[in-house]
């Protein structure tokens, strides 16, 4: 497992404790909730996760616990905006070279991963 695979996920579980203290610190999660959270945050977020798995399960931290989106999503929106910079890098390079197939074949490929990351 790389190193800013490691550094992202625990930087996630960070966020996530920080949420979960401040909840319950607040009396607006039950201790129940917050060991519920935490299980699924340890199932889903094991170490030696590769960066593309955990850039897929990221995504879905909040679905059955919607208070994780203040962590999820500050993290899938830098990575949307970094994925759309590179692939437009990447299908200007190649409007330029005059590889229009390639080009428009990339764009449809990129389009597919950005619905699958909803």
């Amino acid at each position: 497992m790389g190193e800013k695979a490691e550094q992202l996920r625990n930087k996630v579980q960070q966020e996530i404790v920080n949420i979960i203290k401040e909840k319950v610190e607040h009396g607006e999660m039950t201790e129940d909730r917050a060991k519920q959270i935490a299980q699924m945050v340890l199932e889903k977020l094991p170490e030696g996760m590769s960066y593309d798995t955990l850039m897929k399960v990221i995504p879905t931290l909040d679905d059955h616990f919607e208070e994780l989106s203040q962590a999820v999503m500050p993290i899938m929106v830098e990575y949307e905006k970094r994925m759309k910079d590179i692939v437009g890098q990447k299908v200007t390079q190649l409007l330029e070279q005059g590889r229009l197939d390639e080009a428009l074949n990339m764009t449809k490929k990129a389009i597919e991963f950005e619905k699958g990351l909803s």
